[in-house]
């Protein structure tokens, strides 16, 4: 869909279905999803720079109004969009059929398809470092958090079965995981010519035990 038909199709704040769990606002959770849904999807195709909260309301046919009613700030929209998005490809990736230890495919299924949100997720990182921005810096530490426990559940089951390498430290390699997962895709996204996806076949293959 288009940016303008995007700006043609208002977010509809009926029930998509009769069995959606119900809530003490059952439409005001919905609305709020569909405006994280239709806000990934302009993030995705467009990037986030320079984009403000009215933009971001035009884009996706919501006023600027209405969308300060569920997110009072551009950084608090922009934090739930990437929490939201973590945990669209989190699901992605268990449904999809390639194995848990197929860093490669993840990284292709994020980076790759929604270069625009890995955009916004590196520059919401680095606006976590500044020092008064406790908000985000709480976010990201529990983010990374979160990866690294999900990344080290998947090695030691890969370990127990014998496809990883059993001589390292799984947390350590849970974090040179999404260490290379970030660094790898920040400088694809600088530079196209980096082959990301060749950097994070070669740290899966040194991670799987030596044949024979």
């Amino acid at each position: 869909m288009s940016q303008s038909e995007r700006a043609e199709a208002p977010v509809s704040t009926e029930p998509e279905s009769r069995s959606r769990p119900r809530g003490r606002y059952p439409k005001g959770i919905l609305r709020r999803q569909q405006i994280l849904d239709r806000t990934i999807g302009v993030f995705a195709e467009l990037g986030s720079e320079g984009t403000s909260l009215r933009a971001i309301g035009e884009a996706i046919g919501v006023s600027h109004a209405a969308l300060r009613r569920y997110f009072e700030t551009r950084e608090e929209l922009f934090l739930e969009v990437l929490h939201e998005k973590d945990r669209q490809a989190l699901a992605d990736a268990r449904e999809s059929g390639a194995a848990p230890t197929d860093f490669t495919a993840h990284l292709e299924a994020y980076a790759r398809r929604t270069p625009g949100l890995m955009a916004l997720r590196h520059s919401m990182v680095a606006r976590a470092l500044e020092s008064d921005n406790e908000h985000s810096r709480t976010f990201f530490v529990d983010r990374y958090r979160s990866l690294r426990d999900e990344a080290l559940a998947i090695l030691r089951v890969a370990q127990a079965a014998g496809t990883v390498r059993s001589d390292i430290s799984p947390q350590v390699a849970a974090s040179l995981v999404i260490a290379a997962m970030d660094g790898l895709s920040t400088q694809w996204l600088l530079d196209p010519d980096v082959d990301m996806l060749q950097g994070m076949t070669l740290l899966e293959n040194l991670l799987r035990p030596a044949e024979g």
